[in-house]
C-alpha cells in the first residue's frame, strides 16, 4: 500500500532550484517551479547518472547536466530521448515536504 514519507522542510528547495534527498533507499530530485513542489527520481533514464537534482530547469521541464535528457517535472516521461523516471506525489503539511512512494518502498 502506498504511503506518504516525510522528506523534511519546505525550505530546502529554493524556486527553480533542485535539491536531493535520500528516502527508502532512492535518490529523490526535488524542484519547485512557480510555487509548486515536484519530486522525480533522480537517475537519468539515459545513462543512469544520479544527476538530474542538478539540472537546468526551464519551464516545466528538466535537463540532465551529463548529455542533455530533458524530462517533464509533472510525469517525468523524457521530452527528448525514449523512456521516464519515476515521478512522486508531493504534499506539504504545516512546513514539511511529503512525497508518496509506492508500497514496496516505503
Amino acid at each position: 500500500m502506498p504511503g506518504f514519507v516525510n522528506i523534511g522542510p519546505l525550505h530546502q528547495v529554493r524556486e527553480g532550484c533542485g535539491a536531493l534527498v535520500h528516502c527508502a533507499g532512492l535518490d529523490i530530485a526535488l524542484f519547485k517551479r512557480e510555487g509548486s513542489f515536484f519530486a522525480i527520481n533522480n537517475v537519468c533514464a539515459h545513462q543512469h547518472f544520479s544527476m538530474l537534482h542538478k539540472g537546468r530547469l526551464e519551464g516545466f521541464r528538466v535537463t540532465c547536466p551529463m548529455h542533455g535528457w530533458t524530462y517533464d517535472l509533472r510525469t517525468g516521461k523524457a521530452t527528448t530521448g525514449e523512456g521516464s523516471v519515476a515521478s512522486y506525489p508531493v504534499r506539504i503539511e504545516g512546513e514539511n515536504l511529503f512525497i508518496e512512494l509506492p508500497g514496496d518502498t516505503v
